[in-house]
């Protein structure tokens, strides 16, 4: 889509609710929530934290203690029956930092909703949004795998570098059209990632606007059986003020599907293809042998099935859960003309694990098993145990210096051992309490242990511990 057209749109969408952007207002609501959580984090390279190297310990937070509050408040108004309007302040910050970046009130969500809009079926919702399809195995999050604001850059937006991976920021700006054929939800979506550099790709001056573009149909097939299909592409503009680099167009299609046909258990598989375009440039991929200022075609997949079991009439009403993902690899180093690797788009799945923080959420097959009980009305107990093997081993060829394995220049590097896949398992434990309808207190404890991928120089087991407190008003 020409950004000309996108103008003439958007012109349009303007002319559409210019009538309505003086209606009464007829009700208004105000909530929000206040959540505090005090972090203790180690070893988030692997190593020592008085022998690290290849980074700064400090500013990735190899040994942090912190405390973290997120502040928002949320106002609905409903000005007509088919027209409302949604606002969302927030504040994520250290607690005594002061800084500009760590007290800033920033727009979390700004968008109008107009129902039936020029025809009964269709709903647009324009302005800063969540936008959150099928598991988020593509689309759910816009600063996902420590990609936030700054990360790159070493400028952080609200949270530090070693804590911005909890970060509550989710919104795009986006323009959304959904079209309800019950039992048939069709959703064309276009949004804004970033302007004229920076963002998700902070200081990747041969790169301009970051776009992103998609249609997902979702359809009841019966009341066992819900699909969906969809089609996500994003683009990276070249700088033209530069004259470098070549645009980066990148597609992924995919279906899910989801049936609940057997009593108390949950089934889940989706399986996805990425094509289009990889920017052989090593400020947005890190590994890559260079720079070359040219595009590999891509082709890459992903799988993912899952499910959940609940037994609700069972003491302390257990619920076991399953899944399995995979997400295809390229070789180290490799200078094919096509390009192997899952890109994991704007991904909203494992936030908060170690491994999330460590690793990008891609050349992976992760394994998965949960359970969780309630021993009282009030408490719920949950245990996670993660797995994750390589699909593309490392080889000796790997620099000395090491790999970064986030993806994201800048990162801590590890150091592999040639044709080991095993990369490591992590165990999370958490309990949450309910104190009233509208406070709850939680306490996570989780440990990443290296696998045999990794050298004795990566050898040390990543720990965090956070405790938390969430009022909802």
């Amino acid at each position: 889509m020409s950004k000309r057209l996108i103008l003439f749109l958007a012109l349009a969408f303007m002319v559409g609710i210019a009538s309505v952007a003086l209606a009464e207002v007829q009700n208004v609501k105000v909530g929000g929530d206040i959540d505090i959580k005090g972090i203790a984090r180690n070893s988030l390279s692997l190593q020592d934290p008085t022998t690290t190297t290849g980074h700064t310990p400090v500013a990735y937070g190899e040994s942090i203690s912190a405390i973290i509050s997120t502040v928002r408040v949320k106002l609905d108004a409903d000005l007509t029956d088919n027209v409302s309007a949604t606002v969302r302040l927030l504040n994520e910050r250290e607690w005594g930092e002061e800084g500009a970046a760590t007290t800033d009130v920033d727009l979390d969500l700004a968008y109008i909703a107009l129902k039936e809009f020029l025809y009964s079926p269709l709903t647009l919702t324009l302005g800063r949004q969540n936008l959150r399809f099928g598991s988020g195995l593509i689309v759910g999050d816009p600063d996902t795998n420590g990609i936030a604001a700054g990360h790159a850059a070493g400028t952080p937006v609200g949270l530090v570098t070693s804590l911005d991976d909890l970060s509550s920021r989710k919104s795009f700006d986006a323009m959304r059209a959904t079209l309800d054929y019950d039992p048939l939800i069709v959703d064309l979506v276009y949004s804004k990632i970033d302007e004229s550099g920076g963002g998700e790709n902070p200081g990747v001056a041969a790169y301009d606007d970051i776009d992103l573009y998609g249609i997902n149909a979702g359809y009841a097939v019966n009341s066992d059986l819900n699909t969906e299909v969809y089609l996500w592409q994003r683009s990276r503009d070249a700088n033209s003020v530069l004259g470098l680099r070549k645009a980066e167009n990148l597609r992924t299609a995919g279906a899910r599907g989801i049936y609940t046909g057997l009593e108390n258990l949950v089934l889940g598989l989706e399986t996805a293809l990425q094509f289009g375009d990889h920017a052989v440039e090593q400020s947005l991929y890190p590994d890559e042998v260079a720079d070359t200022g040219d595009n590999r075609k891509v082709r890459a997949y992903a799988l993912q099935a899952s499910a959940n079991y609940a037994m609700p009439d069972v003491t302390y009403t257990p619920v076991l859960g399953a899944s399995y993902t995979y997400l295809s690899g390229e070789n180290y180093l490799s200078n094919s003309s096509t390009y192997r690797g899952w890109n994991s788009m704007f991904e909203d799945q494992a936030g908060g694990t170690l491994f999330n923080k460590i690793l990008a959420f891609s050349n992976v097959q992760l394994f998965n098993v949960s359970t969780s009980l309630k021993p009282m009305d009030d408490v719920t107990l949950a245990l996670n145990y993660y797995y994750l093997r390589l699909n593309q081993a490392y080889t000796s060829a790997q620099p000395t210096a090491g790999v970064i394995l986030s993806g994201v220049a800048g990162d801590p590097t590890f150091h592999m051992k040639s044709g080991e896949k095993a990369l490591g398992s992590e165990i999370d434990l958490g309990i949450t309490y309910d104190y009233t309808e509208d406070v709850q207190f939680g306490l996570n404890t989780g440990a990443f242990i290296p696998g045999s991928a990794f050298t004795g120089d990566n050898d040390k087991t990543a720990t965090q511990v956070i405790g938390s407190m969430k009022v909802t008003f």
